[in-house]
């Protein structure tokens, strides 16, 4: 169960006045630490914003931050198992994660993005992870 999220860093870069064509997220993993039932996961949110060359030349939005949850005993020791052999997590797990930041992110990143011209940083769809694809969730 998620328990708190905190944004530690924001940045918004606009590079250029093109129309936007298209935008791409990334959310990364980069850190989870376990403390019995305490699961706390530093993450890296990313929406890259693409012009007529489709490749990130308008600009981007990069969220920073962690996710503390509180999960049982078996859940957390998994967390834990599975992040320090694979640096993966779970995949209900990494597909909570993800369906959270996306909303959560979406939601602080949209006031940054239109400061500076951009639309809001909202992916459309909830994620669903399925087990071939786990080894891309990092």
């Amino acid at each position: 169960m998620i328990t708190g999220i905190d944004v530690t860093k924001i940045e918004a870069n606009r590079a250029s006045k093109e129309l936007i064509s298209n935008m791409k997220f990334n959310i990364n993993f980069d850190n989870v630490k376990v403390e019995k039932e305490d699961v706390n996961v530093t993450f890296t949110f990313t929406a890259v914003y693409d012009g007529p060359q489709g490749n990130g030349d308008v600009g981007k939005l990069t969220i920073v931050g962690n996710v503390a949850s509180k999960e049982s005993k078996k859940d957390a020791e998994d967390i834990e198992k599975t992040w320090s052999t694979k640096k993966t997590l779970p995949l209900k797990y990494a597909e909570d994660m993800i369906n959270i930041l996306n909303f959560e992110c979406g939601a602080r990143g949209t006031l940054v993005a239109y400061s500076i011209g951009f639309v809001a940083p909202l992916p459309l769809s909830r994620a669903k992870l399925q087990e071939g694809s786990a080894g891309n969730v990092s």
